[in-house]
């Protein structure tokens, strides 16, 4: 498991290279919700592909912004690892890992190439520490220009969410989960110890066998987590609708702000809002 303050997110082993028999991987959409504010405030794991949306874009905006600094000084950054949607354990998509498993989910579409120097090729020239932290910095201050419009909102709601948690019956549910999963050939204790063997299980499939591991998997996890979410649900849509009174000008001031902010970032940047769907 991986965290970032009150975010708590699923970790997904890489996909072998190798070809397998998988389902076709999950697609994009670039459809907004009709209330933005779901895309900040989401109470579903369906819901949570537009939060997921929102990562990424800034990711890429702090990526794009700096890649244009070092072209401005004619250096190359470091590579970094290609960008994912990554799924919140404390909101499980179980439509989308039920069908295509943990290993196998959406791709980032690639951003448009970047323009390469006056001579036709690529800066081959590393840049200092210091210019690199220097082009990083300018990358980040660019995606924070974008997250300061929903950002605090979203961790004060992410806050909220683990009272879905100790709803009485959530906790029931959640207490059957082990049985579930037993009877489906996973013997684990308890939801974390279920992620673990998930990691395990993904990185030592041998590639041919990697697909079905996976969907097995995740098969086991949506259908198991069904009754957990059905309770969890009610609970955090009343706890959103509260959330809604008690930050009343907030929340408009995100209404009018927020599709605006996003949009100036695509355009300034060169990028396209995208969400994974099933």
């Amino acid at each position: 498991m991986r965290h970032g303050g009150r975010l708590v997110r699923a970790r997904a082993a890489s996909a072998p290279s190798a070809p397998t028999t998988a389902a076709a991987p999950a697609r994009v959409t670039h459809a907004l919700p009709k209330d933005p504010v779901r895309m900040v405030l989401p109470v579903t794991g369906a819901e949570s592909r537009w939060t997921q949306g929102l990562d990424v874009l800034g990711q890429q905006v702090a990526r794009t912004a700096a890649a244009d600094c070092a072209r401005t000084e004619g250096i190359r950054l470091p590579e970094e690892a290609p960008l994912a949607f990554i799924s919140y354990a404390e909101l499980p998509d179980l439509d989308l890992l039920g069908r295509h498993g943990f290993g196998h989910g959406t791709e980032v579409p690639p951003p448009a190439p970047a323009p390469t120097s006056a001579t036709g090729t690529a800066p081959a020239r590393s840049g200092s520490a210091a210019q690199t932290r220097r082009c990083r910095a300018e990358g980040e201050a660019a995606a924070q220009a974008v997250r300061k419009v929903y950002l605090p909102l979203q961790r004060a709601w992410f806050g909220e969410l683990s009272a879905a948690r100790r709803a009485p019956k959530a906790t029931r549910a959640l207490d059957d989960l082990p049985g579930c999963l037993a009877e489906r050939g996973y013997r684990v204790r308890d939801e974390n110890a279920f992620f673990a063997l998930v990691d395990s299980r993904l990185m030592n499939a041998p590639a041919a066998d990697y697909a079905r591991v996976d969907s097995a998997l995740g098969s086991a996890y949506a259908t198991c987590m069904g009754p957990v979410e059905a309770a969890r649900e009610p609970v955090r849509r009343e706890a959103r609708e509260r959330f809604l009174r008690e930050h009343a000008e907030e929340i408009r001031s995100l209404r009018a702000a927020l599709v605006p902010a996003l949009r100036r970032a695509e355009q300034a940047y060169g990028l396209r809002l995208a969400f994974p769907t099933p």
